[in-house]
């Protein structure tokens, strides 16, 4: 009998999931969740643990998340079996093919449009700072929020058309005086994922036993500890 199978994914990488559905003809009944729950992980957790508690009418659920701020640690079903990225967070799950991410991630802000539209992404939180403080102030505080950072990079995914948002891109790495790069990503990860064709980077989690951080390994334990996207 064919399983029944349920995602729940991070409305931050829509597009890339919904691309990932279009090039492998794979659509599942599917929950979006709020990009904005990125800004506290135990809320996206709480979050994430109702949606599940609320399907367990599916053989299996796919999580469309990677460890995200270790959001999805203690996660559990008591009937369906989960199914997650062995991934530290989009970035990774996006970058997967990019050699140099793991040695650029302390100096480097990631976006995409998904990050761009959250409401407390990096563009919201400058015109934020405009209308409290003018332009002058703004740009100052901006300057010492991110002067650890060297470059701005924003991933081209290739499931959307990047030049609608090249413009704020760029004009915010000259505010906040950062290199802008554009790099290339991909949905080779999420394709695999829908398509059940596994290998050892999906962890399938049994029913009544809980995510734990050792189900993503030793690469995602290194990497919470550098540069996590922040909206």
């Amino acid at each position: 009998m064919k399983e029944s199978i349920l995602l729940i994914a991070c409305g931050m990488i829509q597009d890339e999931m919904r691309l990932a559905m279009k090039n492998t003809g794979i659509n599942y009944d599917t929950i979006w969740m709020n990009a904005d729950l990125h800004n506290n992980p135990d809320i996206l957790n709480l979050e994430l643990q109702q949606e599940i508690d609320d399907h367990q009418e599916y053989d299996m659920i796919l999580l469309g998340y990677g460890n995200c701020g270790k959001a999805l640690i203690g996660l559990r079903s008591k009937q369906s079996k989960l199914a997650l990225l062995r991934y530290e967070d989009c970035i990774q799950i996006l970058l997967h093919n990019n050699e140099q991410l793991k040695s650029i991630r302390g100096e480097t802000y990631f976006i995409t449009k998904g990050w761009m539209m959250g409401k407390k992404s990096l563009k919201e939180e400058y015109h934020y700072a405009i209308n409290k403080y003018g332009p002058k102030r703004a740009e100052m505080i901006m300057g010492i929020m991110f002067k650890n950072y060297k470059s701005l990079m924003m991933i081209d995914s290739g499931a959307y058309d990047l030049g609608d948002w090249l413009h704020c891109a760029r004009h915010l790495s000259q505010v906040l005086k950062l290199e802008f790069i554009i790099t290339p990503g991909d949905v080779e990860l999420l394709e695999m994922f829908l398509s059940l064709e596994w290998d050892h980077r999906v962890v399938v989690i049994e029913p009544g036993v809980a995510i734990s951080k050792d189900d993503f390994g030793v690469e995602c334990t290194v990497a919470s500890g550098s540069n996590m996207f922040k909206m």
